[in-house]
């Protein structure tokens, strides 16, 4: 069965887990079975499962849904009114989470074992963070890279920010949607995905931006999310540098514009001159020549090389571990 949130009666909204999943899925039934389940064999049991459906009553993957709904009352499925796209996909599926903590979990990607439980004792030991996030084991195409460890960094907001203006270690834990858990209170203020001129590929990027001005985030290096790449579209796939570039250059002239202590941090136009020196090796052959060459140039300029340093230096260090 198929409801809109705001055909949740009240008894209903009283009975809330601690921990909501919130899975936005769209013709990915394969996907979707694996993250299900990757729930049903947790060890942690206190949640709820919410799945906003983007392809509607049509499809195998609600023929699919229909059949856990019948058997898992913590399953919950919602038609995404709001307007079809991974933005608003996701934002329904959050709006209609009850917990007071919520899950994010892509349809392609799914929970190591033991995840919830972590992200739980996670959430007891720091009530007020904005959000919480693990990091990744990255499933490639030659197999899977296991990332383990156990240092949790508390961030500010701020610090948060000028991580991710810095692409430091933010970059490097390799957070993305499915490594977040959100504190509810968060999106009720209004936290939620969207869409920011030219941003269509960086809206997670700008989604944590927005987390970030929310309050603290608390990182755990250890992999609680399996991270599948293997079928993920990519931007530069496309030799679309031009347009990933102006989306860096507008997700850094924001984040310019949040830091309250800019101190010596290079501009935003710098900091992606920088980033493209950095990305250089990756571009070659799939640029015109002329890109290439001006992107290299780029690291004769002195404040180019300042900025590349700060990224550097910012990719391996974290507020301190707990």
């Amino acid at each position: 069965m198929i409801v809109s949130p705001a055909e949740l009666s009240n008894s209903e909204a009283e009975l809330r887990s601690f921990i909501s999943v919130a899975i936005p899925t769209f013709r990915r039934p394969f996907g979707l079975q694996r993250a299900i389940e990757s729930v049903l064999q947790q060890d942690f049991s206190d949640w709820e499962m919410v799945i906003s459906d983007d392809e509607g009553l049509v499809g195998e993957s609600c023929r699919l849904l229909s059949e856990y709904v019948s058997t898992e009352p913590r399953i919950r499925v919602v038609e995404n009114r709001r307007g079809r796209g991974q933005v608003e996909n996701t934002n329904n599926a959050m709006l209609a989470c009850r917990g007071p903590w919520i899950k994010l979990l892509h349809d392609d990607d799914w929970l190591a074992p033991g995840a919830l439980t972590s992200f739980a004792r996670l959430a007891l030991a720091y009530p007020a963070a904005a959000v919480i996030t693990s990091t990744s084991h990255l499933v490639q195409d030659k197999g899977i890279k296991y990332r383990q460890g156990g240092e949790i960094y508390v961030y500010s907001g701020q610090q948060c920010l000028t991580d991710l203006y810095l692409v430091g270690k933010t970059r490097s834990l390799g957070i993305v949607p499915s490594t977040l858990l959100v504190n509810s209170n968060v999106v009720k203020a209004g936290c939620l995905m969207r869409n920011y001129k030219s941003i269509s590929w960086g809206v997670d990027q700008l989604f944590f931006i927005d987390l970030a001005c929310h309050g603290d985030m608390v990182a755990i290096d250890d992999g609680l999310i399996f991270y599948d790449m293997t079928n993920h579209p990519c931007i530069t796939a496309d030799g679309s540098f031009t347009h990933i570039d102006q989306e860096t250059v507008d997700l850094k002239r924001l984040t310019w514009s949040l830091l309250e202590d800019k101190g010596e941090l290079p501009d935003p136009e710098t900091v992606v001159r920088a980033l493209r020196v950095a990305r250089l090796r990756g571009r070659i052959g799939r640029q015109p020549l002329g890109a290439t060459i001006r992107d290299a140039i780029q690291i004769l300029r002195p404040s180019v090389l300042m900025a590349l340093n700060k990224i550097i230096r910012a990719r391996a260090r974290a507020p301190g571990a707990i």
